[in-house]
């Protein structure tokens, strides 16, 4: 390395650049000054730092498409590598053929079965089933850790409808964890990998770090560069032929011997390790089906505009395992290898499209029909129905607290125009020295583009997460920064931006038998109203018995909800 790399170095596909310092600062003169770490609690002080323990709970989505022997793998691995795997929390999102539990089984029953806890062979048919189910509940029991430490959510493989929709299910296991990480199904890990991860997030000095990269094969663990340490980074931003910015699905250039995580403007699916706030204050949109990469770009625009920084890692902490292949990669489908995919649906895909478009404010290749069905009427001209169908986007939309021009200036792209002119990518260029974007901090990172215009017509419903019972994210009782003993709660009170609680949420404080008597209160109605009916009182019946499902109109074309949702 050169004498003036001490901070390290970045290589962005065709050349070597210096970092010129260990962590990115405003090149404006503004001190680098995100609001520091903090805690759910803001417990584990002592002498003004910041600590954590063994207790510290981290929470690890992992979905996974027909592929559970390999993901077993993965889980085992998870816990064995961890210096306290007692405090890890496994969420799994399985999508298998629930007929043919031999040659797609589940990840948490191969998990077991790894562990020397087999379920036993059953006849098939339904006269079977309560035996089956008996066998099944004593091997979880007996299993290590899968009672405990592993929440598993299962759906049929034909109803699964990509990657971003499966991770979308992660709101259905989160619970009050403090980290949360995101990985595939098939991956390895560093020793003391929980430690590391935790201890990397810290020195970002950033509440709002997210750690990612594209992890490193497997092939190459253990294997120690001549000059640093080496760890994969995207660099390169193309602008793909639908207009909407591409990351590339490899790591095109690396960081060698970076002393300090490393401000970046991409980010990949395969590894993310944040607090567990990321996922409920962005979190992944059930309606981005059918994508692979056309996703990436708009979901780190959603996280960077509501205050969210990227930081590659100084060290490997995750490596990618492709030693066994997918075990349909020998049946035809249209993956690039040939591996079985989700079945397909090119309109819900095209809709898809639409949506990133719609976020980005991309009006290249889109209709006006198309832009209307994202509303429930459309109002004026391309351009009115164009922002009222980003409204409705809510909480699936961009943020408050950095502006979409911000990020193009950040990310060094521009993006199409409705000509289709002015658009290029970065080339990878200016990957080493990015300048941290400083925002209001009294804005919270719940705080939607729109919110307060009156824009929006048929807002998008906010996901629930049934198991977490902290308070809602972007609520946390901890200074906003600058010295101020001002929380956002407090700012709430005085600016009237205070942010929107869940149903579930409000409902947490209801006492039990309330709730039970108001059930017992609509059923009697229902029975009076719809069942208690005479052959005089039908006349009518279709206009006075018609049910009000909400005060906003109705979309005209969803073919995804969130009610839906919910049901599975």
């Amino acid at each position: 390395m050169s004498a003036s790399s001490k901070y390290g170095r970045v290589f962005d596909g065709s050349s070597f650049e210096d970092v010129t310092h260990p962590i990115a600062s405003n090149n404006e003169g503004g001190a680098y000054a995100p609001i520091p770490p903090t805690n759910n609690n803001n417990r584990y002080r002592y002498n003004n730092k910041l600590l954590f323990d063994e207790t510290t709970q981290i929470f690890v989505s992992i979905p996974h498409f027909r592929d559970g022997k390999r993901c077993a793998q993965t889980v085992r691995r998870l816990f064995d590598m961890a210096a306290h795997p007692d405090r890890v929390v496994v969420g799994l999102v399985e999508q298998t053929d629930s007929t043919s539990t031999d040659d797609d089984p589940t990840c948490l029953m191969e998990y077991c079965a790894l562990m020397g806890h087999q379920i036993k062979q059953h006849e098939p048919g339904i006269i079977h089933l309560a035996e089956r189910q008996a066998d099944y509940d004593a091997v979880l029991q007996s299993c290590p850790r899968a009672s405990t430490q592993i929440r598993s959510l299962r759906f049929h493989h034909f109803g699964s409808k990509g990657p971003v929709y499966a991770r979308s299910f992660t709101r259905k296991l989160l619970g009050n964890e403090e980290f949360c990480m995101e990985i595939d199904a098939s991956m390895d890990f560093v020793h003391n990998w929980d430690v590391a991860a935790i201890e990397q997030w810290k020195s970002t000095n950033n509440e709002y770090a997210l750690l990612s990269n594209v992890p490193l094969s497997v092939k190459d663990k253990g294997v120690a560069s001549s000059i640093a340490v080496e760890v994969p980074r995207q660099c390169d931003i193309k602008i793909g032929s639908e207009g909407v910015p591409l990351f590339e699905t490899h790591a095109d250039g690396k960081t060698i011997g970076i002393t300090l995580p490393l401000l970046s403007r991409t980010y990949s699916p395969s590894f993310v390790f944040s607090k567990c706030h990321y996922q409920t204050n962005v979190p992944q949109d059930p309606f981005a089906v059918q994508l692979l990469n056309t996703e990436q770009f708009p979901h780190f625009a959603r996280l960077w505009t509501r205050g969210y920084d990227v930081y590659t890692p100084t060290f490997n902490l995750v490596y990618k395992d492709n030693s066994d292949l997918h075990p349909l990669h020998h049946t035809a489908g249209h993956g690039e290898k040939g591996e079985k995919k989700w079945p397909r649906n090119d309109n819900e895909r095209r809709d898809a499209h639409v949506r990133m478009k719609v976020m980005l404010n991309i009006h290249h290749g889109i209709t006006n029909s198309e832009i209307s069905s994202m509303t429930a009427g459309g109002s004026g001209g391309g351009g009115g129905r164009m922002i009222t169908a980003r409204a409705n986007l809510g909480i699936y939309g961009l943020g408050r607290r950095r502006t979409l021009d911000q990020l193009l200036q950040f990310a060094s792209i521009a993006l199409p125009d409705s000509e289709f002119r002015g658009q290029y990518g970065n080339e990878g260029k200016g990957c080493a020295n990015l300048n941290w974007v400083p925002y209001d901090k009294s804005i919270s990172p719940r705080a939607n583009l729109f919110d307060g215009t009156g824009k929006a017509d048929d807002l998008e419903l906010e996901p629930e997460f049934p198991l977490r019972t902290l308070p809602d994210a972007g609520d946390y009782l901890f200074p906003m920064g600058g010295g101020s003993d001002v929380t956002w709660k407090d700012q709430a009170a005085v600016n009237q931006r205070g942010i929107p609680q869940t149903e579930a949420a409000v409902s947490s404080n209801v006492p039990y038998s309330f709730v039970f008597l108001l059930w017992v209160l609509g059923l009697y109605v229902w029975y009076a109203s719809f069942v208690n009916i005479g052959p005089n009182d039908r006349r009518g019946s279709s206009r006075t018995g018609r049910r009000v499902l909400s005060k906003n109109p109705v979309r005209k074309k969803a073919p995804l909800s969130e009610r839906a949702l919910k049901n599975i």
